[in-house]
């Protein structure tokens, strides 16, 4: 009898929980993608790692050495393609602040990385990006 509760219990929870899994899918259409609060922290705290780097980097040398370059190219590479797993093009998502804003701030990395590899490199776009960063959390 003990197994028998114990096995209706867990019916009911599997139930449950495929109940919730159902209305969570439901909640957004089809063509929207769902990005977890998990993934969004995640991704933000890569970001945010990057861009320290950078202005570390900016902020101990007065001139930026091959390397130090390359490590800047590289670092912009990789918020590139954090912010593209944000979100691309027309793409939706379920957060309307990052569709209204990722597509910039992509132009935005794509342009100091360009201009990080051009001949001569200039900075000022790196040295500019975080700044877009402060200015789209400071709304929130």
């Amino acid at each position: 009898m003990h197994a028998l509760r114990i096995a209706l219990a867990c019916c009911i929870a599997l139930a449950f929980l495929f109940g919730c899994v159902q209305v969570g899918m439901r909640t957004y259409p089809p063509n929207m993608v769902y990005l977890d609060d998990s993934k969004i922290k995640g991704t933000m705290q890569k970001l945010n790692t990057s861009m320290w780097t950078i202005n570390d980097i900016f902020d101990s040398n007065e001139h930026i050495s091959g390397y130090q370059r390359e490590r800047i190219i590289s670092l912009l590479q990789q918020i590139e393609q954090e912010a593209i797993e944000l979100g691309a093009g027309t793409q939706k998502t379920n957060h309307l602040f990052i569709d209204e804003n990722i597509d910039q701030f992509k132009y935005n990395v794509e342009a100091a990385r360009k201009a990080v590899a051009a001949e001569p490199p200039n900075y000022y776009l790196a040295g500019r990006l975080s700044g877009s960063c402060i200015a789209c959390h400071i709304r929130r």
